[in-house]
């Protein structure tokens, strides 16, 4: 079984330590750096590029955050680092980037992104893979897809991975699964396959059936995103193990 512990010690920087009204943007260098100076474990997500690379990236297509338009997955990694970020000089960053960034100071919780297609992506999870094989530090991946679960359960069954759920998927996932699935994501009733050591789940949502099972009955930690406000962090304590959080400082006491 694997050694968790460290999962549950700080709380997690959701897509770093950011605050974008001070120019301090998701996933770049500056909002890494500004949760390794609070000593806060850290939450980024992964896109796969055209050739099957990761960018510390969020979203699917590049309209919301950078001077660019289009797919991320239409476009190599060498032409990505070239897209100018809105509201910030930070520049595109790789997974191998972040790596060397954090040097295992604190955890990485690490989202890969899904495209939704058959096979679980393996190339980009392989690639995923080989740059954490030597990283000295606490860190584990998850998904919302079942597919890459499994493919990362079979490829590197020693990387800590979970499962992220909801009880109600949002566009874009929910428009690529058909009613039976997305009931199976939401009780999570594909834990008997990917079998993840822990669970991301929505605030909003709980508590609820699937993740209040697996942790009574499998001790199964329970991660809660993105939690925002006192009420949410009030709930957090009740039904999670730990928070995935942004706009306020969790060291605060709660007001």
């Amino acid at each position: 079984m694997k050694d968790l512990s460290w999962l549950t010690e700080r709380p997690i920087a959701h897509r770093g330590y950011h605050n974008d009204e001070n120019g301090v943007i998701e996933n770049t260098p500056t909002a890494v750096s500004k949760a390794l100076e609070r000593n806060f474990a850290i939450e980024v997500d992964l896109q796969e590029t055209a050739d099957h690379k990761a960018l510390i990236f969020h979203d699917h297509t590049l309209n919301r955050v950078t001077h660019a338009k289009g797919e991320v997955a239409h476009r190599t990694l060498d032409e990505l680092m070239k897209v100018k970020l809105k509201r910030t000089r930070d520049p595109m960053w790789s997974l191998q980037q972040l790596l060397e960034e954090v040097k295992g100071d604190v955890p990485l919780i690490i989202e890969v992104k899904s495209l939704f297609r058959n096979g679980g992506q393996r190339e980009f999870l392989y690639e995923i893979v080989e740059a954490l094989r030597h990283y000295n530090g606490p860190f584990a991946l998850k998904s919302f897809d079942p597919k890459m679960l499994r493919a990362l359960k079979d490829m590197a069954p020693h990387i800590p991975r979970g499962a992220l759920s909801c009880s109600f998927l949002e566009k874009p996932q929910r428009d690529f699964y058909n009613p039976v699935q997305r009931f199976i994501i939401r009780y999570m009733l594909h834990m008997l396959g990917t079998k993840p050591d822990f669970i991301s789940y929505c605030i909003r949502d709980l508590p609820a059936v699937g993740p209040s099972f697996l942790k009574r009955t499998r001790d199964v930690p329970v991660m809660a995103w993105t939690v925002k406000t006192p009420a949410d962090r009030e709930k957090a304590q009740i039904f999670a193990d730990q928070i995935v959080f942004e706009g306020f400082d969790p060291d605060l006491p709660i007001m």
